[in-house]
């Protein structure tokens, strides 16, 4: 469980993250009003989130430490507080008495202050009625008589016409003492004796529900407009705006005939904001124990600058970081942790956008995550329809995008960095090496912040290649559907892996696999899986690979090693048929060319003793076993004919060599290359156990022309050097 103090609690700061503290102190004196001053009403404008309330606090704390010259009273109001009371007015005044009685610097003087704003506010509490009071200057006139205030008070009252009633009756009671004028004088007077500069900081006025709004403004200059006394507003100048005038632009035009200055709270550099959001995250991380891996590091720094722009302020950043405390640690080591933050970061600012990368995410990544494919007939026609709309998908996700320009440029980064393209499948690979959510499985992953019954955990598959005894248990399987899709996962997962035992996987992929040829049970699908898995190995590049490489040419079964040294020589241009496989040296499986050339040695001499050992037809993928062999020793053919003339004498080894023939494509099927003579091979079929099941070999092979073929095929490739 996360523990609850590592959220950031949405408060003012204390500390002064963005350099503020020079403000706030310049305006703190300039609140002071001089004895005589009329009433003074200051803005501190800003939008939400952007800091008002802890620079309102800094100012707070500057006028509270002021012990020369005029030293304030300082009166704190939150109106937010008293919302929805019906008291807003009474409320603020009474917070003033109580700031001035309770300053003991003030004496009996501050009392007698205190008791006539009580006075005062025993009037106020009868606002309902203020609307028929002419002196005040939001006044209508008292036309309207005793009973149409009963009536209106009893259909409002919310306890009822009773309550209604007796309302109406302490009003008539209170009607011919009703006089707020001649009460204001007195508060007026006993304030101007006081001698005592007083500020009234309200925080949080664009809370309020636009009703209060107008009341509050209005009555700070109707009401509580006394001299001396300065009133530090913090709010969100559109939003009070708004609250003033059924239109914008008229309610702007209201404020500022009642906020005599308005200072726009500093505003903050996108290098401030990086600072802030970067110093919060770092905290989380080591709040959670959270060490970035190398792949995550590299995009950390790129993932903070878009988090700075999708932020608007820095409430957004703590609102951010709170809701990475429940991804972070149920996304680790699951999910690129640099994609996390972004994502988060996208779906704060655009609730809309993060739902349609949820509801469109073959949109988004390209094809859709292994848990949404109910058949294999739905991967088809996925498949189908990309091909077909391929111009269309590559940047399917552009068409989500929201309308609003600003917003839609950002997105549009944000989007890029997570979904780079979609240019086709060999795409994928990529972002599974490094667990990005632009892999449909990752993303999943994301949105269900739990593991997928179709796709294994990382962290699983990662601790095998940390232990190799490990792995080997769980390889230890008969079930060839469950070695594919381990050693598929195993594939995936392998570049993503913290720290892998490169040499004991190998080994062990070795030894299981050897096993299992021995046991002649070793498919070609799973050779080919562990050859694959092998060769990602390798290409991580970790100390002593090369070393790997050698051990994999003379321990792993030969039709795994084919295509690892293969693959090796073939980057190094050793292929001769096909020389521009060549690849430049960054990107060599093996870049030491006389280390491929003793893998291929050491192979090739293997095949030779396997063949001599009458051992080679259990291997898997035997014919791809035979060209190599071939193709290894300078492309002569006669070396790999009496092998697979020795092979064939038995009816094991002949089987093997048939097994990779179909009736339906022998006459396409270039595996005839490895026939030297058509005949003696249907004749030596007609001679085994396999008569009946090849019957259909045996005639093809007897035609002339067939025969001939092959012969004049044979004589070219033996004793040959193709270029």
């Amino acid at each position: 469980m996360v523990p609850h103090s590592i959220y950031i609690h949405d408060r003012p700061a204390e500390e002064d993250t963005f350099g503020r503290s020079h403000f706030a102190e310049t305006l703190s004196r300039s609140l002071l009003l001089p004895k005589g001053s009329p009433g003074l009403v200051v803005g501190i404008e800003g939008n939400w989130g952007s800091g008002k309330s802890t620079l309102i606090g800094f100012v707070t704390k500057n006028l509270e430490g002021i012990t020369e010259g005029s030293v304030p009273i300082v009166a704190e109001f939150n109106p937010w507080m008293v919302s929805n009371t019906g008291a807003l007015v009474e409320a603020l005044i009474g917070q003033l008495a109580a700031s001035i009685g309770k300053d003991i610097s003030v004496g009996k003087k501050g009392i007698e202050v205190g008791q006539k704003l009580l006075g005062y506010i025993g009037l106020l509490k009868h606002l309902k009625y203020l609307k028929y009071v002419p002196a005040l200057s939001w006044a209508g006139n008292i036309a309207a008589d005793i009973p149409e205030i009963a009536q209106a008070v009893a259909a409002t009252a919310d306890q009822g016409a009773e309550a209604g009633q007796k309302a109406t009756e302490d009003f008539k009671k209170l009607l011919p003492s009703f006089d707020l004028p001649q009460q204001r004088k007195e508060v007026v007077a006993v304030l101007s004796e006081l001698d005592r500069p007083i500020v009234v900081v309200i925080d949080d006025l664009d809370r309020l529900p636009a009703e209060e709004i107008r009341s509050m403004i209005q009555a700070i200059k109707a009401v509580a407009d006394f001299p001396r006394v300065t009133y530090l507003l913090a709010y969100d100048r559109s939003i009070i705006a708004r609250a003033l005038a059924a239109d914008e632009v008229s309610g702007l035009s209201y404020l500022e005939k009642i906020v005599q200055v308005a200072y726009p709270i500093p505003p903050l550099s996108q290098r401030q904001l990086n600072k802030f959001a970067n110093g919060k995250i770092q905290i989380l991380l080591d709040e959670l124990n959270i060490t970035l891996r190398a792949y995550e590091q590299e995009r950390y720094e790129a993932a903070v600058a878009l988090v700075t722009r999708l932020s608007r302020h820095p409430r957004d950043i703590v609102r951010l970081v709170n809701r990475l405390v429940l991804s972070l640690p149920t996304t680790h080591e699951e999910v690129n942790a640099a994609d996390v933050i972004v994502f988060e970061a996208l779906s704060q600012r655009s609730p809309a956008l993060r739902e349609a990368i949820h509801s469109h995410s073959v949109d988004f990544t390209g094809q859709p995550s292994r848990g949404d494919l109910i058949s294999e007939q739905d991967a088809f026609d996925l498949g189908y329809w990309k091909v077909k709309n391929k111009d269309e998908t590559e940047q399917a996700w552009l068409k989500h995008l929201p309308k609003d320009e600003q917003d839609q440029l950002i997105l549009e980064k944000a989007c890029s960095f997570l979904f780079p393209n979609q240019k086709g499948d060999g795409d994928r690979i990529v972002y599974e090496d490094t667990l990005r959510i632009a892999d449909p499985d990752r993303l999943a992953r994301l949105f269900r912040m739990t593991s997928i019954e179709e796709v294994p955990e990382a962290k699983e598959i990662h601790e095998l290649l940390m232990a190799p005894q490990k792995l080997g248990e769980a390889l230890s399987v008969d079930d060839n559907e469950q070695l594919l899709f381990l050693s598929e996962w195993l594939n995936n997962y392998a570049p993503s892996c913290p720290n892998p035992d490169v040499r004991g996987c190998i080994d062990k992929l070795a030894e299981v696999s050897e096993k299992l040829t021995r046991q002649h049970k070793l498919e070609d699908d799973v050779a080919n899986k562990f050859a694959d898995l092998m060769t990602r190995l390798l290409k991580l590049k970790l100390t002593g690979y090369g070393e790997c490489f050698l051990g994999i040419a003379q321990n792993a079964p030969i039709s795994i090693s084919e295509k690892v040294v293969w693959l090796a020589a073939s980057h190094q241009g050793k292929w001769k048929i096909r020389p521009e496989s060549k690849v430049s040296e960054d990107r060599q499986l093996i870049s030491d060319s006389a280390l491929v050339d003793q893998a291929m040695q050491i192979w090739s001499e293997r095949v030779r003793k396997y063949s001599v050992q009458g051992n080679l037809y259990k291997e898997a993928n035997l014919h791809s076993i035979l060209y190599r062999f071939a193709q290894f020793n300078n492309d002569a053919y006669d070396d790999a004919y009496r092998i697979i003339s020795k092979m064939c004498e038995t009816d094991e080894g002949l089987a093997a060599f048939l097994r990779q023939y179909k009736e339906e494509a022998v006459h396409y099927d270039d595996r005839l290359t490895l026939v030297e003579d058509a005949g003696n091979l249907a004749q030596r079929i007609n001679e085994s156990t396999l008569k009946d099941k090849y019957s259909w070999l045996t005639q093809w092979l007897s035609k002339d022309e067939v025969i001939k073929a092959v012969k004049d095929n044979a004589g070219k490739l033996k004793h040959s050097e193709l270029t």
